[in-house]
């Protein structure tokens, strides 16, 4: 396998794969780094349910190949991303809202001002 294929692959050209780069990078920062506003113990689950929440909807994505004639009568084709529920990227997607509302409580409960 090629490592430049690879690296295509992380690119952030959809939505749901910036939620796994933004959500994996916080993660790994509030783990380490001492935060001042919130503590990490808030921003742990909200930014671990962002990286669970993009994982599923990339893991419920497929890029599809499409055929369409336009109105003056010429044919394109291409690939387009379509969504396909899965058990996986649903699971995924449903465990990480859970992980958001929970860190959201946190903040709640606790009556840190943002």
């Amino acid at each position: 396998m090629d490592i430049t294929q690879a690296l295509k692959t992380l690119a952030l050209d959809q939505w749901y794969k910036l939620l796994v780069w933004l959500g994996g990078l916080i993660t790994i920062g509030s783990i380490f780094l001492d935060v001042k506003v919130l503590s990490n113990a808030q921003i742990l689950p909200i930014s671990f349910g962002v990286f669970l929440l993009g994982l599923g909807e990339w893991a419920s994505r497929r890029k599809v190949p499409y055929k369409r004639e336009t109105d003056h009568g010429s044919k394109v084709s291409g690939w387009e991303f379509q969504r396909f529920n899965s058990v996986y990227g649903n699971s995924l997607s449903v465990i990480g809202v859970l992980f958001i509302l929970f860190g959201a409580y946190k903040i709640c409960i606790t009556g840190n001002p943002l």
